[in-house]
Parts: C-alpha cells; structure tokens; sequence
C-alpha cells in the first residue's frame, strides 16, 4: 500500500518524470516535497526495521519501531496540508482535516486486521482488541464529521460544499455509502453482532466513500 500510494503521487504530477526533480531540488514549503520525502522515508525505516526483527536486534528494532510510528502519522495527515495548500478551496481549510485523516488511517488498519483475521489464526484477544479499535475509531470519525458539518463555516464556498454533500450531488454516496455503511452498520454489528470481516470489509468502504466525497464536493464549486 506504501508503494501503491508512492505511485500514485507520482502519477498525479503533470509530468511524472519531474519526481526526481521534486526530491533532489526541493522546494521545503510545499507539502508534496514534504509528502514525497515522508513516504521515502517511511519506507527505508520499514525495511530496516523488517531486517533488524528478522536478526533479532531489540534494542534497535525498539528504536526503529518508534521511529516509523511517527513517519507513519505524518504519511497518514500529510495529504490534509497539502490539500489546504489549495486556497481556493475553502472547504478544505478546516483545522479538523487532518485529525480526520488520521482516524481514517487508524479505522483502515484495524479494519485490514480484522479482514486478516478471517484467514489467520488469532487469539481472542487479539479480535477483541481489534474490535475495540474499531468501535472508538468510528465513534471519534462521526463526531468529526458532525462537528465538521454542523460547524458554522465562514465562507460561502465552504458552506455550498456543506450543502453538496449533504443535500445535494454527494448526498447518496455521504449518507449511504459513507455514513449508514461506512460507520453506523459496522458499528452497530461490533458492538450487537459477532464476527469481524463483515463490518471491517464495510468500514473500508465507507472510508473511501467519505474520502470520494470529501475530495470531489468542494471541486464542483467554480474558483470564478
């Protein structure tokens, strides 16, 4: 996923090639720069770190975990700062963007866990802590996206990309895809029901249905 994620920040550049030309002259205050350097990095402490666990190095496995847990939440919040390097839209200026991302990254990785979970053996335990992650992940990204959208917004772009998604084109995929299946469903099904393929396999696909809608709303609004 690191490298699939790697590809796509290259492919999205006007002209891929310029990647190096990104990394090699950078220019620190954009946070594709920042970005780009994040993912190399996080992949270079992943690797080491896959070494030093597979020699039994402790101490510097213990350095290198710690290390790539932060490069980690950076690579998970990066994308909200360079996304409010687009001034024009204001949307996507809220302070609450890149705590959004971050629950997001945290709902995927316990939700790929609990889909593992299905086919590897796990102690029960382990499910339950997978199950518990889960349910507070979800109920922290419903209150974030309640305050998001209930928040008075100070411009009437960022109030017309509210109603969008709420009411108007993104209406369908917000409420149905990411909301009902994304949150409420598997939430309900971890606290009452028992299992965790079902409402992990749904949680991943009401991430990308709020991050659809998230990206693609506050586009649709014209900068003249």
């Amino acid at each position: 996923f690191l490298i699939f994620t790697t590809a796509l920040l290259v492919k999205d550049l006007d002209k891929p090639t310029r990647v190096l030309y990104v990394l090699l002259r950078p220019q620190w205050r954009s946070w594709l720069v920042r970005g780009g350097y994040a993912l190399v990095l996080y992949g270079c402490c992943l690797t080491f770190l896959g070494v030093t666990a597979a020699l039994n190095w402790q101490q510097l496995t213990f350095i290198l975990f710690w290390i790539s847990a932060a490069l980690a939440v950076i690579v998970a919040v990066y994308t909200a700062f360079l996304l409010a390097q687009a001034k024009g839209r204001d949307f996507w200026q809220s302070p609450t963007l890149a705590l959004h991302m971050l629950v997001h990254a945290l709902m995927a990785g316990a939700a790929v866990f609990g889909v593992a979970t299905s086919f590897v053996d796990s102690t029960n335990a382990w499910q339950q802590f997978v199950s518990q992650t889960l349910v507070i992940a979800l109920a922290a990204n419903l209150v974030i996206v309640l305050v998001e959208l209930v928040t008075p917004h100070p411009t009437q772009d960022a109030k017309r990309a509210v109603q969008i998604i709420v009411r108007g084109e993104y209406a369908r995929p917000f409420w149905v895809g990411a909301i009902m299946l994304g949150n409420l469903l598997p939430l309900a099904w971890l606290i009452f029901g028992d299992g965790l393929l079902l409402p992990s396999l749904s949680v991943l696909i009401g991430i990308f249905c709020l991050e659809y809608v998230w990206v693609r709303a506050p586009q649709r609004i014209a900068l003249s």
